[in-house]
């Protein structure tokens, strides 16, 4: 797509003159994040022609593009009523015609669209590195509060809290019950997320609410850890000791899921309130399968190649090709990334990284969004821009989220 019909559609919009195929043109364009390089860039331009000494924040540019991109996302403009045109127009012409003046801190023009802002006192504050560690012998450190350093000693291993707050195995002093292999467990909050590095070496990102069990030294014919909740890792290549991640079964299932590895970058999402068990392959190889946690039997597996996902529903296993790796990952990049994601589904990752809940107060379940927003901003700032589309509002009553038509 040329940028100049991009440009010239958002000033047609944006002065009231485009037609209406002009405006379905511009919409299906919004639609598609491939396209936000060239919708930056124009916005910059603007921005910087009108005041030099302006710059752009990546977060806040990424609200802007959730403002945006969800405003297209949600359009129908054969069943949209009045009030939807101007909430939808207001998205764009606050970005278009106000320039820089949406993310800059600037006040607001005489005349434009602003969204009602909460009381600070009920704001909610984003989640942050918060995780309990549990040890072999069943003592526990509370990794957010204690200082960096030395943290425990189990067996040859010493457990260290680095200067970026990160947690690592490292080999320690020789001589300390060789042959003794614990377990521990490494556990975040809702609120909360934690980067460990095993003791093979290999990362981890644990995102909110989440848990995972792993020996103080890998000593076996397989390198074998469990998970609950959703984690991003990156092995350490090791073709002779396999990698294996064993998921529990969710709520109503019979089977969990095992994936296996030799050194690859992968996420698992495995929360028992969604759906299905899903696992996203970015690099390397991996192998899924379905297993019997009391038998230790295994169903027939399925290898990924990189941008597979294998979703397990059901005990059941289904393979989605090209999927949306930037998507999958925005959490471990300190973002909520959308692409037609429905209301119920986009606030249960609220609920987990700020520690609400939610009530719906509305029959509707139809709203879908596509956007980005960054998980360091307040529980308002993403509501806020949620309710630019007018297809949503919310009420946030201490600690809980109401939904509203």
């Amino acid at each position: 797509m040329d940028k100049g019909r991009i440009s010239y559609l958002l000033q047609e919009y944006a002065a009231g003159r485009a037609s209406q195929n002009e405006v379905e043109e511009l919409f299906e364009l919004l639609k598609s994040v491939e396209h936000e390089d060239v919708l930056r860039n124009l916005i910059v331009k603007e921005g910087t022609d009108n005041d030099p000494g302006i710059s752009l924040p990546q977060h806040k540019w990424d609200e802007m593009w959730m403002a945006i991109s969800t405003a297209a996302a949600t359009h129908r403009p054969k069943r949209v009523r009045t009030m939807q045109w101007v909430s939808i127009a207001a998205a764009i012409l606050v970005i278009v015609a106000a320039g820089f003046y949406f993310f800059s801190g600037k006040k607001e023009r005489a005349g434009e669209p602003v969204t009602e802002k909460s009381d600070p006192q009920q704001d909610v504050a984003p989640g942050g590195n918060k995780a309990l560690l549990t040890l072999a012998d069943g003592s526990t450190i509370v990794l957010d509060s204690i200082q960096n350093g030395l943290l425990a000693q189990q067996g040859n291993i010493i457990v260290v809290k680095l200067d970026n707050g990160q947690l690592a195995y490292k080999p320690g002093t020789q001589g300390q019950l060789p042959g003794t292999v614990g377990y521990n467990t490494i556990a975040t909050p809702r609120g909360g997320q934690y980067h460990v590095v095993l003791p093979d070496g290999s990362a981890v990102w644990l995102n909110a609410s989440s848990s995972l069990r792993f020996p103080t030294a890998f000593t076996g014919q397989e390198r074998r850890i469990e998970l609950t909740g959703e984690a991003y890792f990156e092995v350490a290549r090791n073709k002779q000791v396999p990698f294996k991640v064993f998921v529990p079964p969710q709520p109503g299932r019979l089977e969990g899921t095992e994936v296996e590895v030799t050194g690859t970058h992968f996420n698992i999402m495995a929360y028992p309130n969604e759906e299905s068990t899903k696992t996203t392959l970015l690099e390397g190889s991996v192998r899924v399968s379905n297993q019997q946690p009391a038998s230790g039997q295994q169903r027939p597996a399925v290898t990924l190649k990189p941008g597979q996902q294998a979703q397990m529903d059901n005990d059941k296993i289904s393979v989605v090709n090209n999927v949306n790796l930037d998507q999958v990952i925005a959490w471990k990049n300190g973002l909520f990334r959308f692409k037609d994601t429905d209301i119920k589904e986009l606030m249960r990752q609220v609920e987990r990284w700020y520690d609400v809940e939610v009530e719906y107060q509305t029959k509707r379940r139809d709203q879908v969004y596509t956007g980005i927003v960054a998980r360091s901003e307040n529980l308002s700032s993403v509501l806020q821009l949620l309710e630019l589309t007018g297809t949503v509002h919310f009420r946030v009553q201490g600690k809980k989220i109401i939904v509203l038509p």
